[in-house]
């Protein structure tokens, strides 16, 4: 699907939706809001569907928008359903080194207006790294 958080491996689907969680390769293929279709959360009160009936132009508040971010306080997340893409063809990781922070900051600048964005661009420091 694409969604990559940096807690990959010490996190789960509900805490991604319930924590409105933003993916490392958010550039191509969305943030967790973006692709999630539809959760079911069991609540205090009884188990609570966010698929509506009705068609997306008249049917009011969409009920995801209750649970992402909400942290757990309405219910636990138990079910979801989220959109899918297919895995690339062809993956070119790669990196580069910068003289100082000053010239990945302009580089990475100049990415954001090229406007061919890769999936992933992220800067570090060295203490980050």
């Amino acid at each position: 699907m694409g969604h990559e958080p940096d807690s990959m491996e010490f996190s789960s689907l509900g805490g991604w939706i319930s924590t409105r969680a933003s993916g490392m390769k958010k550039n191509e293929y969305g943030n967790i809001e973006d692709i999630l279709v539809s959760c079911v959360v069991i609540t205090p009160s009884g188990i609570m569907n966010t698929v509506s009936p009705w068609p997306r132009i008249s049917g009011g508040p969409d009920g995801n928008n209750y649970i992402l971010g909400s942290e757990g306080n309405f219910g636990i997340i138990t079910e979801a359903i989220l959109r899918v893409r297919p895995v690339p063809e062809i993956s070119r990781p790669g990196s580069i080194i910068f003289y100082d922070y000053d010239s990945g900051v302009k580089f990475m600048h100049e990415v954001a207006r090229s406007r061919q964005w890769p999936a992933s661009c992220r800067l570090i420091d060295n203490t980050q790294f």
